[in-house]
């Protein structure tokens, strides 16, 4: 029973920790302000795409980034971008944090339950086992396949995410 107590407790501080909660407030920065932030986030290297004032789109990766302008090298070139002009940013990332962090969940929730209940169910003392030794031990061999399987897989998905506006 102990055991049932201890997986609900984790599971509930694991969906916890999955679903974030972001407030919901009114912005009252301009856009190229929200641009200006958003450029001084980049890092080096980083593949972006921009869209320039309404008619440009410019696929580069980034040599320098500042709140007022970014520099992207485009086919070998420089090329410099005022955060005024910014009218949407895309940055290439992928989801190996995302993919960690769900197998990781899964796999020591599972492998912990499994765990434990081979300990209970292999028991022989008539004073009983360490059921919740059994599912940490699982729990954490199982977060770490899991997250490191997860983090494989999310990183084979890479995807365009919208940064401004």
């Amino acid at each position: 029973m102990r055991t049932l107590a201890l997986v609900g407790a984790t599971l509930s501080l694991v969906s916890l920790l999955v679903s974030p909660g972001f407030a919901q407030q009114v912005s009252s920065l301009t856009a190229a302000e929200r641009a200006g932030i958003a450029l001084a986030r980049l890092g080096a290297r980083q593949r972006v795409r921009i869209r320039v004032e309404g008619e440009r789109l410019i696929e580069g990766s980034v040599e320098l980034a500042s709140p007022s302008l970014v520099v992207l090298r485009v086919d070998g070139s420089p090329e410099r971008i005022p955060a005024t002009a910014v009218d949407s940013l895309w940055v290439h990332a992928t989801h190996w944090r995302r993919g960690a962090l769900i197998g990781g969940a899964i796999g020591g929730i599972g492998l912990g339950a499994i765990a434990a209940a081979l300990v209970h169910a292999t028991c022989e003392s008539a004073s009983g086992c360490n059921d919740v030794g059994g599912f940490f031990v699982g729990f954490l061999m199982g977060g770490v396949a899991g997250g490191v399987t997860g983090g494989l897989v999310g990183a084979a998905f890479p995807t365009w995410q919208r940064r401004v506006p």
